[in-house]
């Protein structure tokens, strides 16, 4: 229970994922989905031939110069890590996701999380560190994200991932895993 996710690897995504059918109705309307976000995640590892782990360095911590945006923390990471707690202030053990690593097996530092959205806010300046593919595109990715797809809830729209709330301006994402929660959001209107 203090890691329900530990055990879940591509072979039983795979496995329930042979049990649906492509039937679904016809308005469905919006519904957030780790497991939706979990399999993007292994399908883009998968296209690309590379760990989900690999392939978030070299498209977008690479570039972006985050040396502690990982899924696996280094010895000095750990070390650096700082315990999780639980609604009652327990300690909580931090998930390890495998199958599910897109839907929030991150871990990050709060100036790593800063430089992302500061690449987010201002994708237009971005000045990735490399000269490889992803550094060239990294850029009009951001900016492609930002595109509005669909209504989500009142008064929010859904981009890739960001959620949009029209009023204020604000592009947003929340989550939460075992004794950890975070949420993140920029503001192109405000500039902030």
């Amino acid at each position: 229970p203090s890691n329900p996710y530990a055990d879940y690897d591509a072979a039983n995504l795979y496995a329930f994922l042979a049990k649906q059918t492509l039937a679904k109705p016809a308005n469905p309307g919006f519904l957030y989905s780790n497991l939706g976000f979990g399999l993007l995640g292994q399908a883009l590892a998968v296209r690309s031939g590379l760990t989900y782990p690999a392939l978030l360095k070299e498209q977008v911590t690479g570039p972006l110069g985050l040396k502690d945006t990982v899924v696996s923390l280094s010895p000095e990471q750990q070390a650096r890590f700082l315990p999780g707690h639980d609604g009652d202030h327990r300690p909580a053990h931090a998930w390890d996701l495998q199958a599910f690593a897109g839907a929030g097996a991150i871990r990050s530092t709060a100036a790593d999380m800063l430089t992302y959205l500061g690449a987010n806010l201002h994708p237009e300046s971005l000045q990735p560190t490399g000269q490889s593919p992803a550094a060239r595109t990294l850029s009009a990715a951001l900016t492609q994200q930002h595109q509005l797809r669909a209504d989500a809830i009142p008064g929010t729209r859904i981009a890739l991932a960001w959620l949009f709330e029209a009023e204020s301006g604000n592009y947003w994402h929340n989550g939460a895993t075992g004794g950890y929660s975070a949420y993140a959001f920029f503001n192109p209107k405000g500039d902030y």
